[in-house]
């Protein structure tokens, strides 16, 4: 039998409200009761819309049985299926279309069965998964729940890394499920890697005339979900803005496995907003010495011109800031192995599990090094991904640090063959920069990883390494607020005398009191390798004692490890002490999700 704690963690309204809105509810016609949902469905996001972009209830009503509008659903991991969404609600609109833009987040998908025409754009994270905003809607489309849609028109524009396995495999999924539900393409689904923008350009424009001949209803209007942006300058990643390094301190010890960074960076002529939760875009540039020795290898010259992007440039700045040198990828090797017709290369690429340890310990450099080839400085350009910005946690809060922004960065180092080969973005920002150097950036802003907005709510942040970071802004932001909520951080590391990031601050907020609970988990300090999802066993009374108190559970890290053995273990917790069974366990946890008392932020 469940106890009444139980129903109140998964319904925000208490017994008494509940009977209170019954008793309205029979005093009200079907239009009183429509308008009174809109009523307080504006009070409760006034400070979130823009006033143009407002929508009420009886929008949405006609939004449901209007066969002609066109649902745009953004499901976004980095920002650029968010940003592609609006440059195609922008240009349908253009074009006459009435379009519907909505975040996979904010989609009620149980509406999906009264769509005609869907446009999903969606980005793959992870081990082949959907993006952390769209969960919700990818679990119900792939359930036996998800309806017939014999009357839906869709497409899919996918984005991901041909880097790895799975590569754009969300939006392939998603592809083949709206199949089996009966959906018909408008176009067929295109995947995209890390160069998307001349793909994007040309699917609109297809996608476009194929609206145009299916009786698409000609409207200037448009319905918009997509919230206001928190930044006052609007610096993207694509116009990003100039600030400069004042700090870059290493924040793990002598001994420790890890070098792990905290950089501090001057924004106070920037006139730029952030929120706790929100991430960091970095543009990098290459080593100049791995430059000089790549072209030194291949026996280039550094003025030899290149096309790029429609323009002549030496080769030199192309490889220094417009392409990837640091990570090796299938898809170079296999390009590399063609060009060369070398033997060894070849035989590489015919096994893939060769082809991926190969990939894993061999960097670009010594690969051209160990087999060496007189190649065109266009060949070897047109065998490298593009450069793309690193997105990094932010980890102070603006109402503590008003002209800063504090990020904590793992250092990415490996030994191959004697010699240390660092990461591209963390190499950069750890090792090139010096303290004044400029730095182009951005605010990737995360709305799905959002403080409570009632601060009396207690949190539980879970995470691992630098999946500490938005935890620190979260404190610090709770701490300027002078936030009632009790607070609980579980943190992993390896060793407690070397990895135990921020530890002065977070003793001083137990001390203080904000801090009510930590909790350590120390993989290497013992014989048997302990790890988060371990003490959350441990802790496992008290964690559902603090869920029943509705609050909010966060965690930050590794898609592929911790989050999936926290997110098990969280299953583990509410399936005992809720006495539940699985399938109860995974419904709750989902329904956490959906009110945005389960967030995460993975990678």
């Amino acid at each position: 039998m469940k106890n009444k704690n139980f129903f109140n963690s998964i319904f925000p309204l208490d017994s008494n409200q509940i009977e209170l809105l019954k008793d309205f509810e029979k005093n009200c016609s079907n239009v009183q009761l429509a308008w009174i949902s809109g009523y307080f469905w504006n009070l409760a996001n006034q400070n979130s819309f823009n006033d143009k972009n407002n929508i009420n209830v009886l929008d949405l009503e006609k939004k449901n049985i209007n066969d002609h509008i066109i649902t745009i659903v953004s499901a976004s991991q980095t920002g650029n299926a968010r940003l592609l969404s609006k440059r195609l609600n922008a240009y349908l609109n253009k074009n006459n279309k009435k379009t519907y833009l909505i975040k996979a987040s904010d989609y009620n998908f149980k509406n999906i069965k009264n769509e005609k025409f869907l446009i999903l754009i969606i980005s793959t994270q992870g081990e082949g998964e959907p993006p952390e905003e769209a969960l919700s809607l990818y679990k119900f489309i792939m359930s036996k729940r998800a309806p017939k849609l014999n009357h839906l028109k869709y497409s899919i524009f996918s984005l991901g890394d041909s880097s790895y396995n799975l590569f754009c495999q969300a939006g392939k999924d998603f592809d083949k499920r709206l199949n089996e539900l009966g959906a018909s393409k408008l176009i067929d689904r295109l995947d995209n890697d890390i160069e998307y923008e001349d793909n994007y350009i040309k699917w609109s424009k297809e996608l476009l005339l194929v609206l145009n001949k299916v009786n698409i209803l000609s409207s200037s209007s448009t319905i918009s979900l997509e919230k206001n942006s928190n930044t006052i300058k609007n610096y993207t990643k694509y116009s990003p803005a100039v600030a400069n390094i004042i700090n870059n301190q290493k924040i793990t010890g002598r001994n420790s496995t890890k070098d792990i960074r905290h950089i501090e960076i001057d924004i106070s002529n920037l006139n730029i907003k952030y929120k706790p939760g929100d991430a960091l875009g970095v543009w990098y540039k290459n080593d100049i010495n791995l430059v000089k020795k790549i072209l030194k290898t291949l026996s280039i010259k550094k003025s030899s011109l290149i096309k790029f992007k429609n323009k002549k440039i030496n080769i030199f700045e192309a490889l220094k800031n417009h392409f990837e040198l640091t990570k090796n990828t299938k898809n170079i090797v296999k390009k590399y192995a063609d060009i060369t017709e070398n033997k060894f290369l070849k035989n590489i690429v015919s096994n893939d599990q060769y082809l991926e340890k190969y990939v894993e310990n061999t960097p670009l450099i010594n690969m051209i090094k160990d087999h060496p080839y007189h190649i065109s400085c266009q060949d070897f350009i047109n065998i490298l991904r593009p450069l793309t910005p690193r997105l990094y946690s932010i980890s102070s809060s603006q109402a503590e640090n008003i002209d800063e922004i504090h990020i904590t960065v793992s250092v990415v180092k490996k030994n191959i063959s004697g010699e240390i080969h660092l990461g591209g973005a963390s190499g950069y920002l750890s090792v090139l920069l010096k303290i004044d150097d400029p730095l182009e950036i951005f605010i990737e802003e995360n709305n799905n990883f959002r403080l409570p907005d009632d601060q009396t709510k207690p949190i539980i942040m879970i995470g691992s390494g630098t999946g500490i970071a938005p935890y620190r802004a979260f404190m610090q932001q709770r701490d300027n607020d002078k936030s009632t909520g009790k607070n609980w951080i579980f943190f992993g590391n390896p060793n407690f005398t070397e990895d135990f990031l921020y530890q002065i601050e977070w003793q001083r907020y137990l001390k203080k009191g904000l801090l009510t609970n930590i909790t350590l988990a120390w993989s290497r300090d013992q014989e048997k390798k302990i790890y988060i999802q371990d003490k959350m066993k441990e802790c496992g009374k008290e964690i559902w004692n603090w869920i029943e108190d509705q609050s909010y559970i966060y965690v930050c890290g590794s898609a592929s490890n911790m989050a999936k053995d926290v997110h098990q273990a969280l299953l583990d917790i509410i399936s005992y002490y809720g006495n539940m069974n699985i399938e109860s366990a995974n419904k709750f946890l989902d329904n956490l999700r959906l009110t945005r008392r389960y967030q995460r932020d993975i990678y």
